[in-house]
């Protein structure tokens, strides 16, 4: 679980997002750091119970979290603090270009799921072509009541073609997913959910879901012709 005093710092520095502040904070802010971590931890340890890649990768807890400070080199926002934290567990590490698991946690606005957001064209149309060659596959994990269930939104992605790929025909029984560009869960969360005794078991759950799912799509980016 997340303790309530974790939410309130980040609801807290979202409304005062400033150095100044920051620093006036700071023992709110390890304790937060503290308490994130130890979830991160938690998480990982079962995580690696149930998927053999995140135990075979040796993942580094602290690594599989966002840093605080914001990258302002290129950013019109000049705000220095993140008020939120994403959570990532990647066989192949935060930025890794394979599906993995993923939760963000930030007050009255926290999501979880599994799969890719985005990904280069390249490993897109190797997915694409999966998808194509072994559409009664995802299908089938797509339309299973257990992930029907978990996932009502379904599967997401950063955007979608209007029109279909190249190479591909309207008719093409998985054209809706063949137009999309990223292929992944994501659902609310409730704060009350992170903040309660089976927090930890509730993602996991939602993790199990999208299992399926990520080694789907992890099978079609490691494909060699």
């Amino acid at each position: 679980m997340i303790k309530q005093t974790s939410l309130d710092f980040l609801s807290n520095l979202k409304l005062n997002n400033s150095r100044e502040w920051f620093e006036q904070n700071r023992v709110l802010y390890e304790n937060y750091k503290s308490d994130i971590l130890q979830l991160t931890e938690n998480l990982l340890t079962e995580l690696s119970k149930i998927d053999n890649t995140i135990l075979q990768a040796n993942l580094d807890p602290k690594k599989c979290l966002t840093r605080v400070n914001r990258d302002l080199r290129f950013s019109k926002d000049k705000t220095p603090y993140k008020n939120y934290v994403l959570i990532v567990f990647n066989k192949n590490g935060f930025h890794g270009n394979t599906a993995g698991y993923y939760i963000q946690i930030e007050p009255s606005a926290n999501f979880l799921g599994g799969g890719i957001w985005q990904t280069t064209p390249e490993l897109l149309k190797k997915i694409r072509q999966e998808i194509d060659y072994s559409f009664t596959d995802i299908n089938k994990i797509i339309t299973s009541p257990k992930f029907k269930t978990t996932f009502p939104s379904g599967i997401q992605g950063v955007g979608k073609l209007k029109k279909m790929p190249d190479g591909y025909d309207e008719t093409n029984p998985a054209s809706e997913l063949l137009k999309m560009k990223g292929f992944c869960t994501k659902e609310i969360v409730s704060d009350k959910m992170l903040t309660s005794k089976d927090c930890v078991a509730k993602i996991l759950d939602s993790f199990k879901a999208s299992k399926p799912l990520i080694d789907y799509i992890n099978k079609a980016i490691e494909y060699d012709e």
